[in-house]
């Protein structure tokens, strides 16, 4: 009797997929009445930061510094640009941002710590301004502070997939991380791998498919950013003097956009425009 009442709604939940009663999964891309006129991705390689131009990248580290040499856990911590990049990197021919044209220097990171331990070097980038035009500040709202900040941050256009940067070993026993903050504020942790090599590599972090990057209203794309790398010691790691270099960071993003007709009127409201 059992059996038979199990085949029989099965039979009737069959027949309500057939029908189609049951709703379809929700789409994240808006429909509009003109559709894309080759594809809804559009998958392009930016070029975000090069280092060409001297920037104002900061250093931080875990133990922080002390001003009494006597205290002081981190003996040596410089920064510099210098005169030098990979062989095997190869200038943009093409490139939106204006970076990745020229490949004649590199971001130089120099540090020590006293005493071996979970150590950490912490590589900020300048402030945060708008990827595709650098002469507007972007203010964050900051809960702890109670106001809007210029947070450092660089800026991924599009829907980010991966990151990758160019970096110059010399066998220490670190590892790698990009940090990326989303929309929504959260900070997601993204493992780039070991830096125990010698010479230049490229090295890259996929961004995983969680990290909210898009909404389903326009504008659908939402801003994800670089907030940090860290450069945070094994626990096989020394007190050694450590050299690294860092060159072109990379995005690989999905740059397409909805497009449809008025999609900026809303400009015209954010100006003053007359109403009705």
């Amino acid at each position: 009797m059992k059996y038979t009442r199990f085949i029989a709604i099965f039979v009737v939940m069959a027949g309500m997929v057939l029908v189609g009663v049951f709703p379809e999964k929700a789409q994240s891309r808006i429909v509009t009445n003109v559709q894309p006129d080759i594809s809804a991705e559009q998958y392009i390689a930016l070029v975000v930061e090069d280092f060409e131009t001297q920037a104002d990248w900061v250093l931080e580290t875990v133990p922080k510094k002390h001003q009494d040499p006597k205290k002081d856990p981190v003996p040596v911590l410089e920064l510099k640009y210098v005169d030098g990049g990979p062989a095997d990197l190869i200038p943009e021919k093409w490139s939106p941002l204006n970076k990745g044209l020229d490949k004649k220097k590199c971001l130089g990171v120099h540090f020590k710590f006293k005493y071996p331990g979970f150590n950490s070097v912490h590589l900020l980038p300048p402030l945060e301004v708008q990827w595709d035009d650098p002469t507007k500040k972007v203010l964050t709202y900051d809960s702890r502070a109670g106001q809007e900040v210029q947070e450092r941050a660089i800026q991924l256009p599009g829907r980010a997939k991966a990151i990758s940067v160019w970096v110059h070993g010399r066998g220490n026993n670190y590892d790698l991380e990009v940090w990326v903050k989303d929309y929504k504020g959260d900070v997601h942790i993204l493992k780039m791998g070991s830096l125990n090599f010698v010479g230049w590599r490229p090295m890259k972090a996929y961004i995983p498919e969680y990290v909210p990057q898009e909404t389903n209203s326009y504008p659908q794309t939402r801003v994800t950013k670089i907030v940090r790398f860290v450069i945070r010691a094994k626990p096989e790691a020394g007190n050694e003097d450590v050299f690294l270099f860092f060159d072109q960071v990379k995005v690989l993003t999905d740059t397409f956009e909805v497009n449809f007709d008025g999609q900026n009127l809303h400009q015209l409201m954010e100006k003053g425009g007359a109403t009705k």
